[in-house]
């Protein structure tokens, strides 16, 4: 019987959702959508909402973003655990690259910017993750600002190539990597400002058989608000119904707190 590859560290799946958690935080823009079938989905945008006469407090974003993002109630049978991982000096590295290639779209400034745990469920041939993130910038106008940039395909360009070099410095043994593919999108999100979405692909082969690592990320903006969910799957993407009623349930939580 053959043994299962060795695999450094991290596996590659954690790498790809941790990282691309890391990226929406880095630009501190919306990433992703809702509704339909596939995660991709593309449909009428959606009405835009006036912005606040009055920018929120911190003590008000930090309550909104508490109020909006998952918690384990919301994935009962999946486990929590810190969304952190540790970074090597080498990968530290590779992150201040993609800064540089990216440009200055980060959230200069924000308010907050909070993370759930990351939820886990492994069962068999399963191997799922999910979480969300929710980042409050100080107007309406620089969130707008940063969901134009990351439908950019300057930021997919670089992120592309940063995940590359990533899972290539997380060695499989015997494994032959193929380049990431990101696909992208504009889902629907009903009382948003605009979403955003890529599904990120990962493809290895070991022992001559093919592995394929998926990572959705979806996200609106909502006012000042930009709300993510991340979903992770090996060998199959996260279950695109389950997904669905994720992200909707973030977007009916932000819509009715408010800002």
């Amino acid at each position: 019987m053959r043994s299962r590859p060795h695999i450094r560290r991290h596996p590659p799946t954690t790498a790809v959702a941790g990282v691309a958690l890391a990226l929406c935080a880095l630009l501190g823009g919306g990433c992703g959508g809702a509704g339909g079938t596939h995660p991709l989905g593309r449909t009428a945008p959606s009405a835009e909402r006036g912005s606040a006469s009055r920018a929120p407090t911190a003590a008000q974003a930090a309550a909104f973003a508490r109020a909006v993002n998952l918690t384990a109630a919301d994935v009962p049978g999946f486990i929590p655990s810190s969304p952190h991982e540790s970074e090597t000096p080498a990968e530290k590295g590779l992150q201040v690259r993609l800064r540089r290639c990216v440009g200055p779209v980060r959230l200069a400034g924000g308010l907050t910017q909070q993370q759930s745990p990351s939820f886990k469920l492994k069962q068999d041939v399963l191997d799922l993750g999910v979480s969300s993130e929710v980042s409050v910038a100080r107007t309406s106008a620089v969130a707008a600002r940063e969901l134009t940039a990351i439908r950019g395909p300057r930021a997919r360009d670089c992120f592309s190539r940063y995940l590359d070099l990533l899972l290539a410095s997380r060695h499989v043994r015997g494994a032959q990597l193929s380049p990431v593919s990101i696909a992208s999108g504009t889902p629907p999100a009903p009382g948003a400002s605009g979403s955003f979405a890529w599904r990120i692909t990962a493809s290895f082969t070991v022992n001559r058989l093919k592995l394929s690592l998926y990572t959705d990320i979806l996200g609106f903006v909502l006012g000042p608000a930009r709300v993510t969910l991340v979903s992770s799957g090996a060998l199959r993407p996260f279950p695109a119904l389950v997904q669905q009623h994720l992200y909707g349930l973030l977007l009916a939580r932000a819509i009715a707190r408010g800002l």
